[in-house]
């Protein structure tokens, strides 16, 4: 008869593995402290905006979030494939393998907000950060419509209402606020 022996400490490290993975996420984005200082609005309202676009603020969709899954889930599911593999290997837990892959999918779509291709700013919106920045105004509906006109009547240059000289003409780049407040969390 033949016999088969189990290695009981492999077996009891592969469960112990397991049974730490119950219950155990990463989400990785734009939590709820995260918020623009100078009126408080959450960072992960602006991501979403500029993901999805708004059209009642005529704000085109600019998708980073989707594309960079799209295109880097097959890593994630290696970093998690490998990680597992090293856990159970070396009794680690599952904590290491949800960090790291918090850490890459972060960095992934950092990557993806900074070299992105996105939809050129419209020309209000050029000339509205020129105020802004200048501190000229405070920004309101009629101040919009005032550039709005100006542009279209060709008021862009130096000085003008819709003066188009604003350095950062990045749609998601602006600040880097949303760049730098990406993070993740395991729960």
């Amino acid at each position: 008869m033949a016999r088969v022996s189990v290695n009981r400490g492999s077996l009891d490290t592969l469960i112990n593995a397991l049974d730490n993975a119950d219950n155990r996420a990463v989400q990785s984005g734009w939590f709820e402290s995260a918020r623009y200082q100078d009126d408080g609005t959450p960072v992960a309202a602006i991501a979403a905006q500029n993901e999805y676009g708004n059209p009642k603020l005529s704000i085109p969709p600019r998708p980073f979030i989707r594309p960079t899954i799209e295109g880097q889930s097959a890593n994630w599911s290696t970093i998690v494939e490998q990680g597992i593999k090293k856990a159970i290997e070396n009794g680690t837990g599952i904590d290491r393998v949800l960090n790291t892959l918090g850490l890459k999918v972060s960095a992934d779509i950092k990557n993806s907000i900074v070299s992105g291709d996105f939809k050129a700013l419209s020309p209000v919106t050029i000339a509205l950060r020129k105020i802004r920045n200048d501190g000229q105004m405070v920004i309101g509906g009629k101040l919009v419509g005032a550039v709005a006109g100006a542009i279209a009547q060709g008021k862009t240059g130096l000085g003008e209402l819709g003066d188009q000289s604003f350095g950062n003409k990045d749609p998601l780049r602006e600040t880097g606020y949303l760049i730098s407040t990406i993070t993740y969390e395991v729960t």
